[in-house]
């Protein structure tokens, strides 16, 4: 087992993509058709997509784009559910609600690589697949019939058995999986810096270290408070993620946080690379107690870690490594180079939902752990919306919900992942699994 550090708390989407210049900050008074508040891929795309039609764009960003979630997720693009079922969401919402919710979900990933070859985003883009198996003894069934639910959408998916899930993925213990061709891996932080690039060179005004204060009503609209000016838009898209709640009071505990120890590896030997993922699809098991990995560009291996306390746990390669061992066929001990905090959103319906807050007032929330592909889809909808595209019966929107009981409901979903994990390491130690 290698004891060797990490070299510092940093993405390693940081490492490979050096920071480009920052745009400037907003001042003074502003004037838009539509202000974004959030520079991750949901703003961003957003942007695009409106600055695509010639619509006047104001976005703005607290940090840096991509500085937040999108920026500090694995990159995985997964056009799939997450811990849900798709008849499950036409249970909840209805047909014609759930088959919006459903086509988008399942265009997601084929979305995001078009638009990184339509605009030529240089962003590490690898449209190999998506892999989600499962451990259960009725695993296959269960995905079969997860196909079945699918069918009226799309034909794409198949299911595999064991042994074509440790060909395809090198990974032990998994008793079927859901093959999506239509997933794959991007560089995060790149593809949150392309898009700006791009909405930017179609003329939307980008700002980076303007933090939204306030929003208000204005004469037509909306108008954004900064700390230095302010933006008059007619309308408002929020898209900041798990700071929506400071951004508008009715967004306040309608989502729950869940935080992830995300690191990458070394680069892999050759005889390990060639066993592990030797097809480069991503991989996120359906399991409680998540398990996910993928590479960079560069060879790294890309995985997760329950985040107990919102931190770094203790002895962090020895966890990663013992996790990676159990997992993997081919295993020799890694170093950690790269470790940073990731956080996801989660609805507690877990259905990626648009929340309708007044006229003209739109917010993104809570993508599920699937947030680059149901983002970067949910901003060409918002854009079809306000330029006359679409009907707003149209997108998956719903009232903000406040989660009953918010103060220990968000401490539900870290507390599962983690007691799961230790579950299942437990049963392997007595020999149960």
């Amino acid at each position: 087992m290698t004891n060797d550090a990490p070299a510092r708390e940093m993405s390693v989407w940081e490492a490979l993509s050096p920071a480009p210049a920052r745009r400037p900050a907003a001042r003074g008074p502003l004037e838009a058709d539509v202000a974004i508040i959030g520079g991750g891929v949901a703003g961003l795309s957003t942007a695009l997509h409106l600055a695509e039609r010639g619509m006047g764009v104001a976005l703005v960003e607290a940090q840096t784009f991509g500085a937040g979630a999108t920026g500090a997720s694995a990159g995985v693009i997964a056009p799939q559910l997450t811990k849900t079922t798709p008849d499950a969401v036409r249970k909840k919402l209805g047909e014609d609600r759930a088959s919006c919710v459903l086509r988008l979900i399942a265009e997601s990933g084929t979305h995001v690589f078009d638009l990184v070859e339509r605009h030529r985003l240089d962003c590490a883009a690898v449209p190999a697949g998506f892999i989600a198996p499962r451990m259960g003894a009725n695993s296959l069934t269960v995905l079969q019939d997860v196909v079945r639910q699918w069918a009226p959408i799309r034909s794409d998916l198949r299911v595999v058995d064991p042994e074509e899930v440790i060909a395809l993925t090198g990974c032990r213990g998994y008793r079927a999986a859901l093959v999506d061709p239509t997933g794959g891996g991007v560089d995060p932080l790149a593809l949150a810096r392309g898009l700006a690039d791009r909405a930017e060179a179609l003329g939307a005004r980008l700002y980076e270290g303007t933090p939204a204060l306030r929003l208000g009503r204005a004469p037509g609209g909306w108008k954004v408070t900064l700390p230095d000016g302010e933006i008059v838009a007619r309308r408002v898209i929020v898209a900041a993620n798990a700071s929506n709640g400071g951004i508008h009071k009715a967004l306040s505990g309608t989502m729950l946080p869940l935080p992830v120890v995300e690191v990458a590896t070394e680069p892999l030997p050759d005889a390990m690379r060639a066993q592990i993922l030797p097809g480069n699809e991503a991989l996120t098991d359906l399991e409680l107690d998540v398990f996910s990995i993928r590479y960079t560009a560069d060879g790294r291996l890309v995985t997760a870690f329950p985040s107990s306390n919102g931190g770094l746990p203790d002895d962090l390669a020895e966890k990663i490594n013992r996790r990676l061992a159990e997992t993997l066929v081919a295993y020799q001990p890694l170093k950690i180079d790269f470790v940073w905090l990731g956080q996801a959103a989660v609805n507690t319906d877990l259905i990626p939902r648009i929340v309708r807050l007044d006229e003209g007032l739109l917010a993104v929330q809570a993508c599920n752990g699937r947030g680059l592909g149901i983002n970067a889809i949910l901003g060409r909808e918002l854009a079809a919306f306000l330029l006359g595209d679409r009907k707003l019966a149209q997108l998956p929107v719903a009232d903000a919900r406040r989660v009953s009981g918010f103060l220990l409901a968000r401490h539900i979903p870290r507390l599962l992942l983690t007691t799961a994990l230790f579950a299942k390491q437990l049963r392997r130690r007595l020999g149960m699994a």
